[in-house]
């Protein structure tokens, strides 16, 4: 028979080569391209429900939802965790020195057991991964234990598949354990260690264990169902009313035959109902069906065994009895005739046998008994109780559960008792108050009473917590075997030296670092002290004797190799039980790197520092306060504070300082008090004076950084000067309004000279039929009509450049000049221009300004589309005889039915456009024998495709 095949993450190469393709994979995914992913696709629907449900990718660790009294109420009264927990003990041996935990969550996720190696149970509470916490895929994302209970099967999730990213360090295995009589999951088992451990093996571990789990749940469920029927055939031999069985997941087990003729027994063996019969178990329901016009009643109640609701019984009162106003109480009416009356008196005489036996174990038992109503109230104590409280029995009588319990323990006891009272049982300890004062601590173990499969009190069992010597040697041995870990493998050399500073003990660090094995050193001084060190070290030696404290130092030592080392120390003397010093523990840590690194990172500091003063920008860096802590240069030369101790000042305080810049101070302290509040970056324009009487307007950022708590850190303060961009603004806004008054010259132009036109050509025909004496007139006329002219023909040289030289241009270099001169403009609206041009030599024929004036439009234009910023995407691509350069925003865009209209004179969709800038930019390029294609998607952005005929080659 094949093995079945689960949802295991299988290597395709090595385990780093597949982390790094998953985290390319994650990487697409998280920046919202999840088309074609190479991953499982378990995984992909994983994180589609994650991003769907709001998970953060950037979550560090799991949050907790349940307590130590939860967790521990769960352990000691859940009946499938005792199942469970021998199959936990044998996976952890099954998996020791391997390098994984064993834990159990149950059906909400939340871990209820670890257990493991003492090292990775330290390293996975870097992620919150320990009992109490919630691992379900809505609050974690995707990981074996969560995902499992979605989708209800086993499976093992690697590295970089968890959702998220700090999770992607651990690689798990789960598998669901499931109620063979309702199918619903219980719990979850998983196998977690670091992603470099991971083995398939471990889903197929898990798998198994839960299978074994199943099948005593499986086993469980036939005695149900065998106890189930048993009664069945009890309750038959005493009423003649139709009833019948089910298990816990609605099956029918036994029946009445009249239930099967009506049909209210499906083929399946559900019951009519079945979803209301499932939904209110163990609670009783009522419903009633018509059948021939007539109402059966129907009661489902649960059947409880062991203190425990195994299954449900269906009484059915048919319509004559249905319809009396008072029914009396038929789960146990007698039949009509009963051929066992003899046998019923013998049963009588047995129970009473049996009271007898109940009495004497109530009386002789060892523990403590209380047993209560379902109001609190004490109804009966045994003579074990008696002795334990000090109290007779008439004393302990009507006192409330809560009444002898120490303040510090009356909330769990009210709440143990309270669940027992709704038939689950409790294990748990608290204390109480001896009738002499002194205080009682005592195991406890509560548990419902059930008279005719009905609650009516609690037991409550109590018995006294005597020292456990055996826990304390098992503690001490624990304690024990964590320091043997610790010293077997920490990074550290540890080295054990007697009084005399021989060496006794040493760890397999020491032989890392240093060289030496604890053979070759033992009974002799450390050989690691350099000749010129001698000195110091003896020095060390008196004072680590006469402080009898731990010594920290630095120093430097030798290998056995004759190389040195820089290292960090820790001294420290032991004593016996008298204080004598027997023995000194010395731990050495290689920092010769930490020193390489330490000496790099001042080296790069002062590389920053000379890459900050090189800034042509503002940097200045507060603290929360908003003292100033580091100004670059250009900063400090701003604001004329090279000369000035300005570290540890405030902007008021500078401001006292310096009258001339006292209000750019106050004005960059109402900006650091906006930049706190928003808790974010902010963007702001800051005028900043200068003696020489020409201000400087500074495009300023500010950053505030916080604490991982929350609180304020800094404040980061970047400024750039925009003067000559806003003067280049300035010009952009003249250089529309001329091209609006080329437009009126044009339109003036061509109104007056089509008249002027006529009227001429009317003054020359008259002039041949005048007189002498009137032809003055008439060149008096003719002459101002020709001035007429003049204006004019001035007006259309403003309105149309009049003789254009064309040259050979590069295409590419013409629009890089184009980008580069907005630049400024873009970086003001956070805008960036990203140019992607083919391999060539673009080379046109083109006039190259009114190309610029062209390309400056457009990108004017797209610049202006993004308020809130974004890209601007210039291709550059060619084809045999013409080159195409496309100029793509992503704007608000241009609805459909505006995009034929655009080039028109004075048509325009900006508030305060002319429309005459793309009339324009459709003048020139038809000039230049190309084309213009505009296509835009409102909400999307627009793309503007400029089409030019290359130079034949």
């Amino acid at each position: 028979m094949a093995k079945k095949s689960f949802d295991t993450f299988r290597l395709s190469s090595s385990r780093k080569t597949d982390n790094a393709t998953i985290e390319r994979e994650w990487e697409k995914f998280m920046s919202g391209n999840s088309s074609q992913l190479n991953v499982r696709t378990s995984m992909h629907n994983s994180w589609q429900r994650c991003m769907e449900q709001g998970v953060n990718p950037l979550l560090s660790k799991a949050s907790y939802n349940l307590g130590i009294d939860q967790i521990q109420e769960h352990v000691t009264s859940d009946p499938l965790f005792r199942i469970v927990e021998p199959f936990l003990k044998k996976l952890k041996q099954l998996t020791a020195n391997t390098g994984y935990l064993v834990t159990y969550s149950n059906a909400a996720g939340e871990m209820i057991y670890y257990d493991g190696e003492m090292s990775l149970m330290l390293k996975a509470e870097d992620i919150n991964f320990s009992p109490g916490s919630d691992w379900s895929e809505g609050r974690i994302g995707t990981n074996a234990i969560g995902t499992a209970l979605v989708t209800g099967g086993p499976i093992q999730v690697f590295a970089s598949e968890h959702f998220c990213q700090k999770i992607h360090g651990w690689t798990c295995s789960a598998a669901p354990i499931r109620d063979p009589a309702t199918g619903k999951v219980l719990g979850i088992i998983d196998l977690t260690g670091l992603w470099t451990v991971n083995d398939p093996k471990t889903l197929d571990a898990v798998v198994e264990a839960a299978k074994d789990i199943e099948k005593i749940l499986c086993n469980q469920l036939k005695f149900e169902r065998f106890r189930l029927s048993q009664y069945f055939v009890e309750l038959t031999k005493s009423t003649t009313l139709p009833l019948a069985v089910l298990d816990r997941g609605g099956r029918v087990i036994k029946a009445s035959q009249l239930l099967y003729e009506k049909g209210w027994i499906s083929p399946n063996l559900r019951m009519e109902n079945n979803s209301l019969i499932i939904e209110s178990f163990p609670s009783r329901v009522n419903w009633e069906i018509e059948y021939d016009n007539k109402m059966w009643l129907f009661e489902c109640s649960p059947y409880v065994y062991g203190g425990v609701a195994i299954g449900s019984i269906i009484n059915v009162l048919p319509p004559e009895i249905a319809g009396f106003k008072y029914v009396p109480d038929f789960h146990h009416t007698p039949a009509i005739s009963s051929p066992l009356k003899n046998d019923e008196a013998a049963e009588r005489q047995r129970v009473s046998k049996q009271d007898y036996l109940y009495k004497s174990l109530f009386d002789h038992h060892p523990d403590a008994i209380f047993s209560y109503d379902l109001q609190g109230i004490l109804l009966d104590a045994n003579p074990a109780a008696e002795r334990m409280f000090g109290y007779v029995t008439s004393e302990l009588r009507n006192i409330k559960v809560q009444d002898l319990t120490l303040p510090d323990y009356k909330e769990q006891k009210l709440r143990a008792f309270a669940k027992a009272a709704n038939g689950m049982q409790q294990e748990y300890e608290a204390a109480f108050r001896h009738k002499q004062g002194h205080s009682l601590y005592v195991s406890l173990k509560s548990f419902p009473i059930f008279v005719e499969n009905e609650i009516v009190g609690v037991y409550e069992t109590m018995r006294d917590i005597a020292p456990n010597h055996r826990q304390i040697h098992e503690d001490l041995k624990s304690t024990k075997e964590q320091l043997e870990f610790f010293f077997r493998n920490t990074e550290d050399a540890i080295i054990v030296l007697d009084a005399n500073f021989h060496v006794i003990k040493t760890n397999r660090s020491f032989e890392r670092i240093y060289g030496w094995t604890e053979q070759e050193l033992l009974g002799k001084e450390i050989p690691a002290i350099p000749d010129h060190l001698k000195r110091e070290s003896d020095e060390i030696r008196k004072n680590m004797f006469s402080s009898r404290h731990v010594i920290p130092y630095e120093t430097v030592r030798q290998r056995k190799d004759g190389s040195l080392i820089d290292v960090s120390n820790f001294a420290s003397p032991l004593f016996d039980s008298k204080g004598k010093v027997v023995a000194y523990v010395l731990i050495s840590r290689d920092i010769t790197e930490l020193k390489r690194m330490g000496e790099e990172l001042i080296v790069t500091g002062k590389r920053l520092q000379t890459l900050i003063n090189s800034l042509p920008d503002l940097v200045i860096f507060k603290d929360d306060q908003g003292r100033w802590i580091e100004a670059n240069d250009f900063a400090l030369a701003s604001f004329q504070l090279k000369d000035t101790d300005y570290q540890g000042m405030t902007d008021n305080e500078l401001a006292a300082c310096n009258e001339f810049y006292r209000d750019t101070y106050l004005q960059c302290t109402v900006s650091d008090d906006w930049a706190w509040e928003k808790g974010s970056l902010i963007r702001t324009q800051e005028i900043i004076s200068s003696p020489s009487g020409s201000d400087a307007i500074c495009d300023v950022i500010k950053v505030p950084i916080y604490h991982e708590d929350g609180r304020r850190k800094g404040l980061v303060i970047i400024g750039r000067d925009i003067t000559e961009l806003k003067k280049t603004e300035e010009l952009l806004r003249k250089t529309e309004k001329l091209a609006v008054v080329g437009q009126l010259a044009a339109g003036i132009a061509h109104e007056i000279r089509n008249p002027l036109t006529t009227i001429k050509g009317f003054l020359s025909l008259l002039k041949s039929q005048t007189t002498d004496k009137d032809s003055w007139y008439l060149e008096v006329m003719l002459s101002e009509i020709e001035q007429m002219e003049w204006i004019s023909n001035q007006f259309l040289t403003v309105a149309k450049p009049q003789t254009v030289k064309f040259n050979r241009n590069n295409l590419e270099i013409v629009i890089r000049q184009v980008a580069s001169f907005l630049y400024p403009l873009a970086t003001m609206h956070n805008v960036q221009i990203l140019i992607e041009s083919e391999s060539g030599d673009p080379l046109i024929e083109c006039e190259e300004n009114q190309l610029k004036q062209v390309f400056i439009n457009v990108v004017k234009n797209a610049i202006e589309a993004m308020p809130q910023g974004g890209q601007i995407e210039i291709m550059i691509k060619y084809s045999t005889d013409s080159i195409s350069v496309r100029i793509k925003d992503h704007g608000y865009g241009i609805p459909q039915d505006r995009i034929p209209h655009l080039g028109e004179p004075f048509y325009s969709l900006k508030e305060k456009g002319t429309g005459l800038g793309l009339m324009i930019c459709y003048k020139i390029i038809k000039e230049h024998h190309g084309t213009i294609q505009i296509s835009s998607e409102v909400g999307r952005g627009t793309t503007v495709e400029i089409i030019l005929p290359l130079i034949a080659l």
